[in-house]
């Protein structure tokens, strides 16, 4: 098991570093749920939720009922953030587990565009497909802004799309 690390430590980069996009795409790849959060009025809201990333790491796409409070809060305040983790509930988790915070911009996809992201979600969750094509289902761009990684208890890296 690694040494925990006691000290903040604090790296920033971008994903076009070969092997932050590595890490990046294997967190995004293997974990098939994350928690958004939302808010509305200074209250927040975390909700668990099924996503897919694009192949360019710049966008997640989620699906909601559209009578939902994440929904109304993304309507109202579209910035949110999305936390996935690869936390397994283990005494090593804290050297081990990975956590990706990704802070983003909700916007509801139409037409063609939604059509793709839900093309894109149902590869990823073909139990999900029949939700995600409803018409009363709304189909979320997370667009990403930054991401933030924090690994080995403290090691903070920040992660920019420069």
């Amino acid at each position: 098991m690694p040494t925990l690390m006691t000290q903040p430590n604090f790296v920033e980069t971008t994903i076009a570093d070969p092997q932050i996009r590595e890490t990046l795409e294997a967190i995004l790849g293997e974990q098939r749920s994350g928690v958004l959060a939302t808010s509305f009025m200074d209250i927040p809201l975390c909700s668990q939720m099924a996503f897919a990333a694009t192949h360019d790491l710049r966008t997640l796409i989620i699906v909601t009922p559209r009578q939902t409070a994440k929904y109304d809060n993304m309507s109202s305040n579209p910035n949110v953030s999305f936390l996935v983790s690869t936390a397994r509930n283990d005494p090593s988790d804290p050297a081990n587990a990975q956590a990706l915070t990704v802070t983003a911009f909700a916007t509801e996809l139409d037409g063609e565009r939604r059509h793709k992201a839900v093309n894109l979600f149902s590869r990823r969750h073909p139990n999900l497909s029949a939700f995600a094509a409803a018409s009363d289902s709304a189909v979320m761009e997370l667009k990403v802004d930054s991401y933030c990684l924090v690994n080995n208890f403290q090691k903070l890296t920040r992660i920019g799309l420069g």
